[in-house]
């Protein structure tokens, strides 16, 4: 009898701290971050006319959060893409990134770059717009400044911005 209410009363302790560590393990329903996206760029450009490149290809890399294991943190980024490149200056970059954290989950962006000023370096905005598992019904504004090293197609970038789950 002793042994049962034994058996009894450590099911019950392993539950809450089983929950205690389901709950602390889940994504708030919102917040702030920041962090930076290393990475590299691959491709295809095309020239429409001298001086006037259009470029498509992807970007991919690695996210760290500033934050270590805070929101996105060390997960993959693919980014499809386009980009209008006239006298040097991107003037019309777009596309998508997939965002896939360790337990398999994504989270979905759409970004858009303001035209550019000088070769190499720009930035933008870009909107949360979907998700699986954990990020499902993600949304959030963001802004994001890039910079590729030297001619190579490494690149880093700092995102900056706030998600909402429902």
């Amino acid at each position: 009898m002793k042994s049962k209410a034994l058996l009894v009363a450590l099911g019950a302790v392993t539950l809450v701290l089983v929950a205690c560590m389901t709950a602390q393990a889940q994504l708030p329903k919102q917040g702030e971050y920041r962090g930076t996206f290393g990475g590299r760029g691959a491709g295809t450009a095309y020239e429409l006319e001298k001086g006037h490149l259009f470029w498509v290809g992807a970007f991919s890399g690695v996210f760290f959060n500033d934050v270590a294991n805070g929101f996105i943190d060390r997960t993959s980024v693919e980014c499809p893409a386009a980009n209008d490149i006239v006298e040097g200056l991107s003037i019309g970059a777009h596309g998508y990134c997939i965002v896939t954290d360790r337990d398999g989950d994504k989270a979905f962006l759409v970004f858009k770059q303001k035209k550019g000023t000088r070769p190499n370096v720009g930035e933008g905005d870009f909107q949360w717009t979907e998700g699986t598992g954990k990020y499902s019904g993600i949304k959030g504004n963001n802004t994001y400044r890039y910079a590729f090293i030297g001619q190579t197609p490494a690149f880093w970038v700092v995102w900056e911005g706030d998600w909402r789950l429902p």
